[in-house]
């Protein structure tokens, strides 16, 4: 499979990184060293470039639609395709491989996907190979902060490069996977085995968390400058909120060991993925506390308190400006709460009302029911994105790439016993409104697996992370179009195929 498409990664590194390094966000000279130099001279000027990282993972090739609600969701399952170019997403994992035109549709897409990681992968390898060389610039602990906060974020994009173009580790552990890019370098990077890159990953977000000790997020005060910038209009004191708030928006201490809980999951470790998620856990109550049920009973009104996306239990989340322009005809309809000013047709991701009852189990109790879906006629978008102009700022502008339930989910997989699982799994539940129906402590370790996917669906609309489950657990049940385990992983783009060499 060709596409015409002319881009060259030279080692998905110095290029890149040249590539990405002229966006506005950087205003810096036309000459690549000339830009490190000029950004890399202050503290500030790191955080600047962390900033950028961020901005960029928003973009809607990325986390700002793709990886996210769109195609990643699309292929967990979420909805019912009806639309022309959605259709083209089962025909090329699934299907048809003879099609080309849905060949040549989706490829396109995925190697956006492939480009634009690693290019933010070379944003961040050009911040390490300058940062020890300029530790005397930084004060406090800043200079280990942001250091950590790059290291973990080079992890976990490589993580999700990782889940989209590798096999599931049960089968693909001793195979090639992806190049672990750590160094910016114009050398091709080699593609690693499963196991040999997860290691890399294992390293960098070991030695994040380590520097990230001391990580405001972690010790509940004031973060500098260079390590957290509100959105404008934003005033946390004011509205009592903490004042390490916005480090959410920023791979800070928890992040990484909750990637950390993610990778050993995937790899089977559920000794190491428990340890992780029971460390988030421990400090859930104080730094992720569950969203509040009179912060959802106002949502549509004039209070301030309207959190959709439950914003106190997201982890890592990024800070989307532009949200309404990304959802525009996917998954929102122009204007909450008011249908039809758009009709079906090339992009709407719809979800019929048989489809939202089923999922919840018809218990309407669920807060996730009630909350997170908006009617359009006779079907619903998912709503949990969606602004409001009245709410708070701290409540908008956030999605959500870890969230909390997300580490008992892995805890109730993990625990030592069915009767331990059951109670983590409860805990969210109890927290979604369905304390009245509690979960059986005597069921079956494959019920106990069985109520764990249920939540997994219920829980992740819109966040891409349903697909990665299945292609986990290797669970082909959820779609009749899945007739081979290969369809679970997207093909490395021929571009970088033939300019790596790897052909």
């Amino acid at each position: 499979m060709k596409i015409m498409k002319k881009i060259k990664i030279l080692g998905l590194a110095a290029l890149m990184f040249s590539m990405t390094a002229c966006e506005d966000w950087l205003d810096v000279s036309a000459s690549n060293q000339l830009d490190r130099n000029e950004l890399f001279k202050t503290e500030i000027g790191y955080g600047e470039a962390m900033t950028g990282v961020y901005a960029k993972m928003c973009d809607a090739s990325l986390y700002g639609r793709e990886l996210t609600f769109n195609i990643v969701d699309l292929l967990g399952g979420y909805y019912v395709i009806e639309s022309f170019n959605h259709k083209n997403w089962p025909r090329y994992k699934f299907a048809d491989q003879s099609n080309a035109f849905a060949m040549n549709y989706c490829a396109a897409y995925i190697e956006n996907i492939w480009n634009g990681i690693y290019g933010q992968i070379a944003n961040l390898n050009s911040l390490l190979e300058t940062i020890d060389g300029n530790k005397g610039i930084f004060s406090d602990d800043n200079y280990n902060l942001i250091k950590g906060e790059a290291l973990g974020l080079r992890a976990y994009l490589h993580f999700d490069l990782l889940r989209l173009f590798a096999e599931a580790y049960t089968t693909g552990k001793d195979k090639k996977s992806i190049p672990y890019v750590s160094s910016l370098s114009p050398a091709v990077t080699p593609l690693f085995s499963q196991e040999d890159a997860i290691a890399m990953m294992l390293e960098d977000l070991e030695k994040a968390k380590e520097l990230l000790i001391n990580d405001p997020m972690r010790l509940g005060t004031t973060p500098a400058n260079c390590l957290a910038s509100l959105p404008s209009g934003s005033n946390l004191a004011s509205d009592n909120i903490p004042i390490w708030h916005n480090r959410r928006f920023r791979f800070n201490y928890y992040a990484a060991v909750a990637t950390m809980a993610r990778i050993y999951l995937w790899k089977g470790d559920r000794v190491n993925a428990l340890r992780y998620a029971k460390e988030v856990i421990a400090d859930q109550e104080d730094k992720f506390p569950w969203v509040l049920t009179e912060n959802l009973t106002t949502i549509g009104s004039t209070s301030s308190n309207q959190d959709r996306s439950f914003a106190t239990e997201h982890i890592f989340a990024l800070n989307v400006t532009n949200w309404e322009d990304l959802m525009d005809t996917y998954i929102f309809s122009g204007e909450v709460g008011i249908p039809g000013s758009i009709t079906e047709g090339e992009n709407t991701l719809f979800i019929s009302a048989e489809e939202r009852s089923s999922m919840y189990e018809g218990y309407t109790a669920d807060l996730r029911y009630q909350y997170c879906f908006e009617p359009f006629g006779t079907k619903f978008f998912i709503s949990k994105f969606y602004q409001n102009t009245k709410a708070a700022r701290y409540f908008q502008e956030r999605l959500p790439l870890i969230r909390l339930s997300e580490m008992y989910y892995i805890a109730a997989e993990c625990a030592e016993t069915v009767s331990e699982g059951v109670n983590y799994l409860d805990q969210v539940r109890s927290h979604r409104g369905l304390t009245s129906y509690a979960l059986d402590r005597s069921m079956s370790k494959d019920n106990l697996a069985q109520e764990i996917r249920k939540e997994y669906k219920k829980e992740f609309w819109g966040e891409g992370q349903l697909w990665y489950y299945y292609k986990r657990k290797m669970d082909m049940t959820f779609s009749t179009y899945m007739t081979d385990i290969k369809f679970f992983t997207f093909e490395i783009p021929d571009i970088e195929q033939s300019n790596a060499g790897r052909e």
